[in-house]
């Protein structure tokens, strides 16, 4: 005695084989699509070359406007929106840009760097002293003394070099 199995046909089985793979191929085209239309800029300069679309692409802080540059052709270049344009830069007339104006990119763009103190060290020239030393540069003599403890206020020579700060 054999027994036999009858094979009982599954219509949806049959469909969802061949319809899983679709889906899925058409969800990793539909991220792929979004990660390379993220917005941003890349190069030297923005407006520039060409973009390079990258997974992750950063805007520079500030866009500094050229002649011919309008608020629809930088939105264009950045990715951003004109409105988000007028919002970041509330001071720029939008139908008056100056070449040379610069536009912020970023909510909070960076605090520009100030300027180092002055020079670390001073030549002493020919008649030069700590007191003299002190009131061309401005510093305490005090602290002159403190930062130059293997030189004698008595004994400066020319050509010596005098720390002026840390």
């Amino acid at each position: 005695m054999t027994v036999q199995l009858a094979r009982v046909s599954n219509p949806r089985g049959r469909w969802s084989r061949y319809l899983a793979p679709a889906v899925l191929a058409v969800l990793v085209a539909a991220v792929v699509g979004v990660v390379i239309e993220v917005p941003g800029g890349s190069g030297s300069h923005p407006g520039t070359g060409t973009v390079l679309h990258t997974t992750i692409r950063r805007l520079p802080p500030y866009w500094i406007v050229r002649a011919g540059d309008t608020l629809l052709h930088i939105a264009a270049k950045t990715g951003l929106s004109v409105n988000q344009l007028e919002a970041l830069n509330p001071q720029a007339d939008p139908n008056a840009l100056v070449p040379g104006e610069r536009l912020n990119l970023w909510r909070h763009p960076p605090v520009p760097r100030p300027p180092p103190p002055g020079p670390m060290f001073w030549t002493v020239r020919s008649g030069d002293s700590f007191g003299s030393i002190a009131a061309k540069t401005g510093i305490n003599i005090i602290t002159l003394e403190q930062l130059n403890p293997q030189l004698k206020a008595t004994s400066l020579q020319p050509g010596d070099r005098v720390r002026l700060r840390r």
